[in-house]
């Protein structure tokens, strides 16, 4: 027995002297994590997301995330992300679902020192997320009437980022889905591929200002059969970023889009996005915050002809949270105007309050696209690590918009821990 013993020890020796090698290529690993809680309110938003014939909601959405990084050998690092999305109340089998929300390598200086290389389920967010921002929006069953707030933003994707300082180029190409082949799809194949070059570049100048330029290109042929055709769509663009004078931040973006749709209907349509964020010089230890915003997303001036002039938003994520971003889908054929007001009335608290006004580019099109909203948005940072927010808003429909009379009302209250 005693015998066996000492083999038994021999052997766990052994092993762990086989195994040294591999954790010693470890050099770092950082665990860490979110809990995020939301209580939602909703009145009068039939059918915007809800069941069927559901008017309001009281639900609490909780969001738990488990963040491990860890720091190899020659520039190389891996990131996973899981987390969970449920709504409280009982078990189900969707509700306890653990997700892949993040899991890719970094190695640095591949090859060449200025150049990085990126693979596996990233997030791809490039300047304002006015295109690309929320890449791959996912929600289990069990919050698909929240889905707005759910989280889930990250692609599978391959990401060549070249560093040649002030200028960075990132050059992606990205699995947006996978369908099962059919013989009814174009080629056997009905998936939806990303593909992306930025550059971004910072002047240098006593402004700060900043030049990003883009070309995104998607291939959905998701709709493509025998008989249709793949869509195809080119996205040129240009953002600038500039201070003119202490405090205030002045950035422009435009966006041109060709291609054809899936009928080889010819695209051609473009969006314009600005916005001004001035700090006040005055009371500054209260930190007072003037903004102003306008975006501009084409629509399709006569459907039915060979020409389709309508935006498409991409994967957009600038108003999550938002009432009309849930009722008045915001991708095309919009004309969104906000001026908002920050203030730090005490220590740790922030609130800030934001107005904004919807209305048609083509009237006539689409009727579920036009009113007004006011937020208010509180923030208290209780630690360092806990926060406490309160959103609420209301949404005040239009003449066009047909379908609700009533004001929309919301109120989210969260706390989020991070550790």
């Amino acid at each position: 027995e005693n015998y066996m013993g000492k083999k038994l020890m021999l052997a766990v020796a052994l092993v762990a002297l086989m195994a040294a090698p591999a954790f010693a290529s470890v050099q770092n690993v950082n665990v860490g994590g979110d809990l995020k809680t939301t209580s939602v309110i909703r009145n009068n938003f039939t059918n915007a997301g809800l069941s069927v014939g559901q008017d309001s909601q009281n639900v609490i959405l909780s969001q738990i995330g488990l963040n491990v990084q860890a720091d190899l050998t020659d520039n190389v690092s891996t990131t996973l992300r899981l987390n969970n999305e449920r709504i409280w109340g009982p078990e189900t089998s969707t509700n306890t679902d653990i997700k892949l929300d993040a899991a890719y390598v970094t190695m640095k200086e591949m090859l060449y020192s200025p150049l990085t290389v990126v693979l596996g389920r990233q997030p791809l967010v490039y300047g304002n997320q006015f295109l690309i921002g929320d890449v791959n929006t996912y929600g289990a069953a069990d919050v698909s009437t929240v889905s707005d707030l759910t989280g889930g933003v990250n692609a599978d994707a391959i990401k060549a980022i070249l560093t040649y300082d002030p200028l960075t180029v990132d050059l992606f190409a990205a699995k947006i889905s996978t369908g099962t082949p059919s013989t009814t799809a174009l080629n056997g194949d009905d998936d939806a591929d990303l593909y992306g070059i930025n550059a971004n570049y910072k002047v240098g100048d006593s402004m700060n200002t900043v030049l990003e330029a883009y070309t995104f290109a998607k291939f959905d042929k998701e709709v493509a059969t025998t008989t249709t055709k793949t869509k195809k769509l080119y996205v040129p663009g240009l953002r600038v970023s500039t201070n003119p004078i202490e405090g205030l931040n002045v950035q422009l973006e435009g966006a041109y889009q060709a291609g054809n749709d899936a009928d080889n209907v010819t695209i051609s349509a473009y969006g314009l996005q600005a916005g001004v964020n001035y700090a006040l010089p005055v009371m500054k230890n209260m930190k007072p915050v003037l903004s102003a915003g306008y975006t501009y997303l084409s629509g399709d001036k006569n459907t039915g002809d060979n020409k389709d002039t309508s935006f498409d938003s991409l994967y957009e994520n600038q108003n999550s949270g938002r009432i009309f971003d849930v009722v008045a889908t915001s991708t095309s054929n919009i004309k969104i105007a906000t001026i908002a007001a920050e203030v730090t009335p005490i220590q740790d608290v922030t609130t800030k309050l934001s107005v904004y006004n919807l209305n048609l580019v083509k009237k006539g099109t689409a009727n579920a696209r036009v009113g007004n909203e006011v937020d208010l948005d509180v923030t208290y940072a209780y630690t360092e690590d806990v926060k406490f927010g309160l959103s609420a808003g209301v949404f005040y429909p239009g003449k066009n918009f047909a379908e609700h009379q009533k004001e929309l009302t919301q109120v989210l209250t969260s706390v989020n821990v991070m550790f």
